[in-house]
């Protein structure tokens, strides 16, 4: 049974020679170990933490400082990694996580979601976001760094009764580590098949939004408007794309989760 695979941190180096300097890791490496509040840190989170601020080493460790100390005080979207496994399964049942095995052009990776049971008695919205950061988390440490990082939210399935479930603070602190403690290059986020009243969630989250994310989300009444932006081909076979379904997609995800919260 496969389990999760650490990417090797000399390929990183290789890949992003003249870029990524031993050096600057080291340096980092330091600076950490001088802040006593900050748990240990591997050298290929490191290095995630150098890319994804574009080499700047104090950007660097303003990020790591938003990333471990949002992760111990924010239970909203991660106590449950270890007080209720249970509440991480019942959400891999109600939301489809699927990562597209094929980069797009501009090398970038696209995780795309969706609801998948309706029943909005069972859609608990930080559950599913604690999810959907741990498969974030596994896809960093599985590939190490990618030029980019794009999501997709398809909302078939979000109907007026999952509004008032989805709770503002939730949101908010889910904006906030997105923009400022996420070790990933975020290069699009897109919403398809918008729900007729995507200005109320609009209205919700955009006091929380900073320019630089508004600018990079795009909504799409339609699937295809998206392809444009990732090529309908390195989509899911359900979205008429040649990678496998998105059903398919999902295992490959869910099952290391499932390692994940076996080891906390």
């Amino acid at each position: 049974m496969k389990t999760i695979q650490f990417a090797n941190v000399e390929d990183q180096y290789r890949k992003y020679a003249g870029e990524l300097q031993a050096t600057d890791v080291q340096k980092l490496s330091d600076w950490v170990k001088g802040q006593t509040h900050l748990p240990p840190v591997t050298e290929l989170e490191l290095i995630l933490f150098l890319h994804s601020n574009y080499y700047d080493l104090e950007a660097a460790q303003r990020t790591i400082e938003c990333y471990y100390t949002f992760r111990t005080s924010c239970k909203n979207l991660f106590g449950n990694r270890n007080l209720d496994k249970d509440a991480i399964l019942m959400a891999m049942d109600v939301l489809d996580l699927a990562i597209l095995p094929e980069l797009t052009p501009e090398g970038y990776r696209v995780m795309l979601a969706k609801i998948v049971d309706p029943d909005a008695s069972k859609f608990s919205l930080s559950s599913l976001l604690t999810l959907a950061l741990m498969c974030v988390d596994i896809q960093l440490w599985e590939e190490g760094c990618n030029n980019g990082s794009i999501l997709i939210i398809d909302m078939d399935g979000i109907h007026l009764g999952h509004l008032p479930k989805l709770g503002i603070f939730t949101l908010k602190d889910l904006l906030y580590f997105i923009q400022e403690g996420l070790p990933i290059r975020l290069k699009g986020l897109h919403l398809a098949n918008v729900v007729p009243f995507i200005d109320r969630i609009m209205t919700m989250i955009r006091p929380f939004m900073k320019k630089e994310l508004l600018e990079m989300l795009h909504l799409h009444t339609k699937m295809h408007t998206l392809f444009p932006y990732i090529p309908q081909h390195l989509l899911p076979s359900d979205y008429g794309g040649l990678a496998q379904s998105r059903k398919s997609l999902r295992g490959n995800i869910t099952h290391r989760v499932r390692c994940l919260i076996d080891m906390v």
